[in-house]
């Protein structure tokens, strides 16, 4: 990292000692600490809330296992997320078995552009922001599939706009045989993407105002179609992830 003044804290939800792990192939920095939820995959929501409780600094962002990021990340987003509260990049995805680029949030365009809620809820992967202390939020119990959608709603609710810059410094590997590719997560998908609507039309509407509650709505029920697509094409014999199917497939219309 360009930036030094950093800490990580790696967030065991699996049982295994990671600092043993490290240590055992050299290496060993006082900035990295770990902690444990406690159990074996209680879940993406809660590993980060455990990690934001632990963080000891004025900024706060995430980084899941399978991902990376470029050196000079901390660096490019600090200036802009000390002056709007947060700030995210260009999410890269890429395929982790070839390394092939898949897609990023944003084509080509200017150095710096702001989203807003509208935005964040029709993006094709999430944003990955760096937080300023004061907008953290945690992540909301019992959302656990396109949690990171809800926190950038929720997050967007609080700032007003949320900066990005053009070029990716966040890489979001997809791996074939992870939780969304798996055996049933369609159901899972389906499942949660039903929850949610019932939760914005009845429920608490994750304490979103009423514009961007209506704007998940649409984003919600697109995204279930998606996955409903998508499990049609499974069962008809289609075995490609989910992002190639989806670079392929026409977003759905989705009324609010």
């Amino acid at each position: 990292m360009t930036e030094q003044a950093w800490e990580a804290i790696i967030v065991s939800d699996d049982g295994v000692d990671y600092l043993a792990l490290l240590a055992a192939v050299g290496i060993r920095d006082a900035r990295l600490r770990m902690v444990s939820t406690g159990g074996v995959a209680l879940g993406a929501h809660r590993a980060r809330n455990i990690g934001m409780r632990q963080a000891r600094g004025d900024f706060v962002t995430q980084l899941d296992a399978d991902d990376a990021v470029t050196p000079d990340r901390l660096t490019r987003l600090l200036p802009l997320a000390t002056d709007y509260g947060a700030a995210a990049d260009n999410l890269l995805a890429i395929d982790a078995a070839t390394g092939e680029p898949l897609r990023s949030v944003f084509g080509a365009g200017e150095a710096l552009r702001f989203v807003t809620g509208a935005d964040i809820v029709a993006l094709p992967a999430p944003l990955v922001p760096l937080i300023r202390r004061d907008h953290v939020l945690p992540r909301v119990e019992g959302v656990e599939l396109s949690e990171d959608v809800i926190a950038n709603l929720q997050l967007v609710a609080r700032i007003g706009r949320l900066p990005v810059v053009a070029e990716p410094s966040y890489l979001y590997r997809i791996r074939a045989d992870s939780m969304c590719h798996s055996p049933g997560s369609t159901t899972a998908f389906e499942a949660a993407y039903t929850a949610y609507l019932e939760r914005l039309d009845t429920g608490d509407g994750f304490d979103l105002p009423a514009s961007l509650r209506v704007a998940a709505r649409a984003a919600m029920l697109g995204k279930r179609e998606v996955n409903r697509r998508f499990a049609a094409a499974q069962a008809a014999g289609f075995t490609d992830t989910f992002q190639h199917f989806a670079r392929q497939t026409p977003a759905p219309d989705a009324a609010p």
